[in-house]
């Protein structure tokens, strides 16, 4: 039966190491035939984001060949955990540009919500990882993997739904087009693939290694207190750096952008902290009312 379940699990990892590594692949096939089709998206910047964009998808390749040549049976429950959570953040992905693409005017909730998934999930990628291996290290590890995994999937949908809907496209960003002082919508259009790739390669592996180990440390913190404190933690004190996070990105959203960023970083930084302690509360709220349970049986 080990035999069994770790064959499994040799398999998964390598449905994973190839799953990145053809995700990798593709991205800069769809990155290759944009910058064929339109070579003015090269003018200016855009061949240093072009450089930037293949050595960041190298990386990612790297990244997936190392899960394949992986051994550690921890490692790779962390790995298959992580790329498990990333499928999640990914399918937030795809729904966050469609509604970006098809809600021009989007309500505060639509604008939010995605963002605040993302936290959640980055976080429990941490938790559930540290949970099942006890190492902090691995559970870093496992909120990377379950980015990596999400910005691949984000990225191949993205990039191939605003090369096949070019004309949309090219309308929603007519009035950056216009102040860019390009000749070639089509090349502007490309380009500004190759500037929001190279954010999202980098942005999503950093915000992963904060949040899992946050996610981590309070799932670590929690497993080792008292039921008393728990219940403090969870009925006080997360609800209320969520409440007072999401006030300040609220008010952040409603006054002028060059006032924005401090209450920005701190709606962020407090709501990824809240929502890191989401998973966390409720496994050992689990656990507990498991034991509970087995208690009054005895």
């Amino acid at each position: 039966m080990i035999q069994v379940q770790k064959s499994y699990t040799m398999l998964r990892r390598q449905m994973l190491g190839c799953a990145i590594v053809l995700g990798t692949l593709f991205v800069l096939l769809l990155v290759a035939v944009g910058v064929m089709h339109h070579h003015t998206s090269l003018q200016g910047s855009g061949s240093s984001l072009l450089r930037t964009d293949v050595a960041l998808l190298l990386a990612y390749g790297i990244a997936g060949v190392v899960v394949l040549k992986q051994r550690s049976c921890n490692a790779n429950t962390a790995a298959i955990v992580g790329a498990q959570i990333g499928l999640l953040l990914g399918a937030v992905g795809i729904a966050n540009h469609l509604i970006e693409a098809f809600v021009p005017i989007r309500p505060f909730v639509l604008i939010i919500a995605p963002v605040l998934l993302t936290l959640a999930l980055l976080g429990a990628a941490g938790a559930v990882a540290w949970e099942r291996t006890g190492s902090l290290f691995l559970a870093v590890c496992g909120g990377v993997w379950c980015a990596i995994v999400a910005t691949l999937i984000t990225l191949c949908f993205a990039i191939s739904f605003n090369l096949l809907f070019a004309a949309r496209v090219d309308w929603q960003l007519r009035e950056a087009f216009a102040a860019s002082g390009m000749s070639d919508p089509g090349g502007f259009r490309v380009k500004n693939i190759l500037e929001a790739s190279s954010e999202i390669l980098v942005r999503m592996p950093l915000l992963a290694i904060c949040l899992a180990f946050a996610g981590a440390v309070i799932h670590a913190w929690m497993s080792r207190e008292s039921r008393r404190m728990l219940v403090v933690s969870a009925g006080f004190l997360a609800p209320l750096l969520f409440v007072v996070g999401a006030s300040a990105l609220w008010h952040a959203n409603a006054i002028e952008r060059a006032a924005r960023p401090p209450f920005v970083m701190s709606g962020v930084l407090l709501t990824g902290v809240a929502l890191c302690a989401a998973y966390p509360i409720w496994s050992v709220l689990h656990v507990s009312r498991g034991r509970s349970r087995d208690a009054v049986k005895s």
